[in-house]
């Protein structure tokens, strides 16, 4: 009879301790998966925030190559973001905030001019207003939320296309900086004059006109 109680007692501790392995693993098993659950959103909402940033990228490209003018004339530090507006790309002033999902984020670019080395040509890391490109305008883009960290980029644009004003008028001098050429709209200022007799065609004098 001492010896069937004995058989009894170890039988339940066994059953105790089988018990408590099983909660351990379990616990362990539910915090796994709740980090591989926060991992696998955190990293869905990384991946939206980068495509928002690849989308705005693109759209101050496609406004940039419609029209050099149209990034070049923002105000520089200012908060911009592109939209479509008229079937085309526009850069608007302010911050833009988009909903993906269930996270929300906010974007905006801002854009620094920059001046060229006078011997070599290439771009400076200080800007010298004396030496200035207006050819090139430095883009910096973020985009932020409040469950994920900052995404940013920059990168340069170019005016690649060499687009000039139709001159059919010598108007006034004094006018400096990049020039509008909208179909319905044309500038017809410049510089200055040196020997130069400006009227509904330029001549180009050597010791007067």
């Amino acid at each position: 009879m001492p010896r069937h109680r004995v058989q009894k007692g170890s039988l339940l501790i066994e059953i105790l301790v089988a018990v408590s392995v099983f909660a351990v693993l379990a616990s362990i098993g539910a915090q796994a998966l709740v980090v591989s659950l926060s991992s696998n959103v955190a990293a869905e909402k990384k991946t939206s925030g980068a495509n928002l940033l690849s989308e705005m990228m693109g759209g101050i490209r496609a406004a940039s190559d419609e029209q050099w003018q149209n990034l070049y004339g923002v105000t520089k530090g200012a908060h911009y973001h592109p939209v479509i507006s008229g079937g085309k790309w526009v850069l608007v002033t302010g911050d833009e905030t988009v909903s993906v999902g269930n996270a929300s984020f906010v974007r905006y670019f801002t854009v620094s001019n920059v001046s060229r080395d006078l011997s070599t040509r290439g771009i400076e890391t200080t800007y010298a207003s004396g030496h200035d490109d207006p050819s090139t305008q430095l883009v910096a883009a973020t985009v932020t939320s409040t469950t994920t960290d900052a995404l940013t980029a920059s990168e340069y644009f170019f005016r690649w296309r060499n687009k000039t004003c139709n001159q059919t008028a010598w108007s006034s001098s004094g006018s400096s900086g990049v020039k509008n050429c909208h179909d319905d709209v044309t500038d017809t200022t410049y510089v200055s004059t040196t020997n130069i007799t400006a009227g509904a065609s330029l001549e180009i004098c050597s010791g007067g006109c």
